[in-house]
């Protein structure tokens, strides 16, 4: 690929100014295409975090082989390193996101194909490396689809559309994770792999068929020789005020989410069982709590949102406390609590990706959303082992004690970052919220 001028962009105040109607275009149109493209890195990324580790443990693997699993999280942490690369190389014929999209899913598909010749009883390093491989792709391939989704969607279609991102996973989890672990003993490794790249090649079909939607956003004349890039993004008024509003509440809420599982298995709940309840309740629900947040993040805006979302956090960390000091746990309030869990999680991840979908649009947009998703995730999957160390040293009672407290922290810290951002640089991060709800604040 060789770097080419992208005609659309966005100003660095966070306004855009609309380049005409985009043929093809309409609200049902986008939300198929970014289903499609979403559902192809979250059905096989499913099948690797939630399926691998059950697989890896039935052939009696070790629990520090499962543990390495945690490095192929790496290349989604660190996606926005290659991101304005991404960003600014492709091929005119194609189109820019096309460019990158669905020949990377067809790679993606490929190494499935390889992968199902290395099963993790014999190939373990093999496989492990092809694994590597495939998350380096679909993390590349999300740096252009989250780029498209951010040039293509009107400020009151964002909602809409990260519900559909949020809720891609969830079936992703359902289909990858939950369905090919019960197909697994039936069908073995190398044949789920083969269903797997066929899934992906299926999927990547609306991308290579469609025609590319033009970018909502273009640059005005004055702003054709401004620097581009992670930098000029990071500069962009308000996008340094945005940081403590996206991690302030979610870094600590999203600790709390991984904890839990482990403080079931310790009040007697097995993985079968939870496994059950995850896929009867827990999936399900978050889901569905995923689409009831896109119109509910419509509706009455990100700040309430945001409010709302951390008094539930919180309540929940006070409920964990009560239940962490019990023996046991019945089924139904473990399968109610695992629902909530997914439910917030789904709320949360439309009400960040929606926020950084304003605070991206324009020409860098798959750089600016591949960092600030980036550091969504980094901060709690950088913090995870240390709640474990604290949760070892003081029991679960104390450290949820404490993640209720720091969730609060949290959300102070967001409040007061929005008021600080907003008296240095006007109503930057005021405004950024009005758009993403279509005037809701």
């Amino acid at each position: 690929m060789v770097p080419a001028p992208w005609p659309h962009q966005g100003d660095t105040t966070m306004s855009a100014t609309r380049s005409g109607p985009a043929p093809g275009g309409s609200l049902s149109h986008k939300m198929l295409l970014l289903a499609s493209m979403y559902l192809c890195q979250a059905i096989p990324m499913g099948y690797v975090f939630g399926c691998m580790p059950v697989i890896m443990r039935q052939n009696h693997m070790s629990l520090a082989s499962i543990g390495g699993l945690f490095v192929l999280h790496l290349p989604w942490a660190f996606k926005f390193i290659h991101a304005s690369w991404v960003d600014s190389h492709y091929l005119p014929a194609l189109g820019r996101r096309r460019s990158w999209i669905f020949p990377l899913q067809w790679v993606g598909a490929c190494l499935l194909l390889v992968a199902a010749h290395m099963p993790p009883e014999t190939d373990f390093t093999a496989m492990f490396v092809v694994l590597l491989l495939l998350n380096m792709v679909m993390a590349t391939n999300d740096i252009a689809v989250d780029g498209y989704a951010t040039d293509i969607l009107e400020p009151h279609e964002r909602s809409w559309g990260n519900t559909v991102q949020a809720g891609a996973r969830y079936v992703g989890m359902m289909l990858g994770g939950g369905l090919m672990l019960v197909l697994h003993d039936s069908f073995g490794w190398q044949t789920l792999c083969h269903i797997l790249a066929a899934t992906v090649f299926g999927l990547s079909l609306p991308v290579f068929l469609h025609r590319e939607i033009p970018s909502l956003y273009e640059r005005h004349d004055s702003q054709k020789h401004e620097r581009t890039g992670l930098r000029a993004f990071v500069r962009r008024p308000g996008v340094l005020w945005l940081l403590p509003v996206l991690i302030g509440p979610t870094a600590f809420a999203f600790s709390s989410f991984q904890m839990r599982m482990p403080l079931f298995v310790d009040l007697g709940m097995t993985g079968p069982v939870m496994g059950k309840l995850m896929m009867r309740f827990a999936y399900p629900a978050g889901l569905a709590g995923t689409i009831a947040s896109g119109w509910l993040l419509h509706r009455f805006g990100p700040r309430l949102f945001l409010r709302v979302f951390c008094l539930t956090v919180a309540g929940l960390a006070a409920y964990t406390v009560l239940i962490a000091g019990a023996h046991s746990i019945a089924p139904w309030k473990t399968a109610l609590v695992l629902s909530l869990d997914n439910i917030l999680m789904g709320g949360i991840n439309v009400w960040g990706f929606t926020l950084m979908m304003r605070a991206c649009a324009g020409h860098d947009s798959g750089t600016g959303f591949a960092l600030l998703s980036s550091l969504f995730i980094l901060v709690p999957l950088a913090t995870a082992p240390l709640f474990g160390m604290v949760g070892d040293t003081i029991g679960f009672e104390a450290l949820y004690l404490l993640l209720g407290l720091l969730s609060l922290a949290g959300f102070a810290l967001a409040e007061w970052a929005m008021r600080r951002g907003d008296s240095q640089h006007g109503l930057g991060l005021s405004r950024m919220l009005r758009f993403v709800s279509g005037g809701n604040v």
